[in-house]
């Protein structure tokens, strides 16, 4: 894709906030584990694994402590937390807020601002047939999908390259079915749909779709109601680390740092970012409009403009190195989606980059960093 300068204005701040966490009543910081596409957010709340446990930030705005740290929940999920996605259940304006947790042992369900366990979902082995250490698998990725009559499902993928649905409504989470028609061969990566928690209403389409992706670089893209298949489309070579999706649009990430977007209609590659030095650990669509982070164990973040991505005109409208951090998550955060949060493996801060408000008469503008890597 083109890179071109962002012009405009777009008060970030000339400095990234660094946030310390820590536990209630402890003197112990919290830090993610090293993964990809590790932090989840919706409204004030962030969340991802520690090792063994879940952390939720109730509020990012919430009052420090003395010591100057953000206090946060970490919820104790007795086997290895893999991934976890803040999702949830009910309209779009009125909807609750459940935490997936997806570990080794299953799925469990939390409400992440009380710190309470909802439920526990097993997943089928693959193949009972197997010896424990030869079936031994775990569950990433994850979306509440709005099917028919008002229900809802919790898609869930898994390391063998499964997907399975679970029923997820009145706070009821019910194993149903393993999912069929699909060619994921290799652990799944990520799972999100066009009907996001995060995003706005404005951008939301009438009818949901969602994508699986699997690291051995396949994309499947799958009508809400039925839980039918409707595309597929593929990275050659490609690991991805990462999907969202918008509209038309389906943006992946890969371990070869680069951000692939595809036009599902045309089942196409319609342009490829080499975004970054080493693997694109995450990526974050914004909720009102088509701006896209990512993050990479290269130590930067970058904000691309996607709007000519399908001309494959696409601008660096931020980029900024954080040095010596290998970044893991990334999300847009406050109202309109107006900041930026990130965490980095064995760190115990949240990185925060304070924005303006987006109105009509001012579209949203990033600030353009010119030092740009010659690795990118």
């Amino acid at each position: 894709g083109k890179r071109g300068k962002g012009e405009g204005k777009r008060m970030w701040g000339d400095s990234v906030q660094h946030i310390k966490l820590s536990r209630p009543q402890q003197d112990q910081y919290i830090t993610p584990s090293l993964g990809f596409n590790v932090l989840t957010s919706h409204g004030p709340s962030l969340a991802f694994p520690h090792l063994t446990e879940a952390v939720v930030v109730s509020d990012v705005a919430a009052p420090k402590t003395e010591k100057g740290s953000l206090p946060c929940l970490a919820l104790k999920c007795e086997h290895t937390v893999i991934q976890t996605k803040l999702c949830t259940v009910g309209r779009h304006a009125e909807a609750a807020t459940i935490l997936v947790c997806l570990t080794t042992g299953g799925v469990q369900l939390w409400d992440p601002l009380q710190g309470k366990k909802l439920a526990s979902v097993s997943i089928p082995e693959p193949d009972p047939g197997l010896n424990p250490a030869e079936r031994q698998s775990f569950c990433k990725g994850a979306a509440i999908i709005p099917r028919a009559d008002g229900r809802h499902s919790l898609i869930v993928g898994t390391s063998s390259g499964q997907l399975h649905a679970i029923e997820a409504d009145d706070f009821r989470f019910v194993y149903d079915c393993k999912l069929e028609g699909y060619s994921h061969t290799s652990p799944i990566a990520d799972i999100s749909s066009t009907h996001e928690p995060s995003y706005m209403e404005q951008v939301l389409p009438p009818q949901c779709t969602w994508a699986s992706a699997c690291e051995g670089g396949t994309i499947c893209v799958w009508d809400a109601t039925l839980l039918n298949p409707l595309a597929e489309m593929r990275a050659p070579g490609e690991c991805i680390t990462a999907v969202r999706l918008r509209a038309n649009l389906c943006i992946a990430s890969t371990v070869l740092g680069k951000v692939i977007i595809f036009n599902v209609e045309g089942r196409s590659i319609v342009a490829e970012i080499q975004a970054h030095a080493r693997a694109c650990s995450a990526i974050a669509i914004h909720p009102l409009m088509m701006i896209v982070a990512s993050v990479s164990e290269d130590s930067h973040w970058v904000v691309w403009n996607l709007d000519g991505a399908e001309k494959q005109e696409i601008e660096v409208i931020a980029s900024k190195n954080v040095k010596d951090k290998m970044f893991c998550g990334v999300s847009f955060t406050g109202e309109q989606g107006k900041d930026l949060h990130m965490v980095s493996f064995d760190t115990e801060y949240l990185y925060h980059m304070e924005g303006d408000m987006i109105t009509a008469d001012r579209p949203v503008v990033w600030p353009h960093d010119a030092a740009m890597t010659s690795g990118r």
